[in-house]
């Protein structure tokens, strides 16, 4: 493995992959700490910015979202430290509890993520691509229907079928990982 962390010239190139692809998973995290967006960016900001000088401390065989996940919280804790004039402030065991359910959410959000792509690789060819044109780019039904002279009806029935296949799996598989 590529060693990730940076020396003196600052984050290497990985580094700052992992930390781009972050960015949104971030942002929603700092939201839901926050309460809204007034602030989120800047307290994203901070957290980047401390993420970059802590860059050499990171372990590249851990989760990197856990790791900037912390950041992230301490940035939110400072930031209610400064506006503490505002009435509506969480106190910091209740935000530490909150902060802790976001991430488990957003570690489950990642499994069933992973789960969903296991079980479109399993579907035929034909029906991943009915899915990426309606799901991935957002065609319409009628024009999906259209092009395959189908009615939109059966479009439609089918469309079902597959998201229910696809739920289908995804529970099974998240159930027997749970009795494993």
């Amino acid at each position: 493995m590529k060693e990730m962390n940076a020396d003196a010239s600052g984050p290497t190139p990985e580094f700052v992959q992992l930390l781009t692809a972050s960015q949104s998973a971030m942002y929603a995290f700092i939201v839901s700490l926050l309460g809204g967006v007034n602030d989120a960016h800047d307290v994203l900001q901070e957290a980047n910015m401390k993420l970059c000088r802590k860059c050499s401390e990171y372990d590249p065989n851990q989760p990197f979202l856990r790791w900037a996940y912390a950041f992230a919280r301490f940035e939110v804790m400072a930031c209610r430290k400064r506006s503490q004039r505002s009435r509506l402030v969480l106190d910091d065991a209740l935000l530490e509890t909150f902060a802790d359910e976001v991430e488990e959410s957003s570690d489950d959000a990642d499994r069933r993520l992973k789960v969903l792509e296991t079980c479109m690789e399993r579907m035929t060819p034909p029906q991943r691509e009915l899915i990426a044109a309606r799901y991935g780019r957002g065609e319409a039904v009628q024009d999906i229907a259209s092009r395959l002279s189908r009615s939109e009806n059966a479009m439609a029935a089918l469309f079902y079928r597959l998201r229910k296949l696809l739920a289908d799996c995804v529970q099974s598989v998240l159930g027997n990982e749970v009795r494993a």
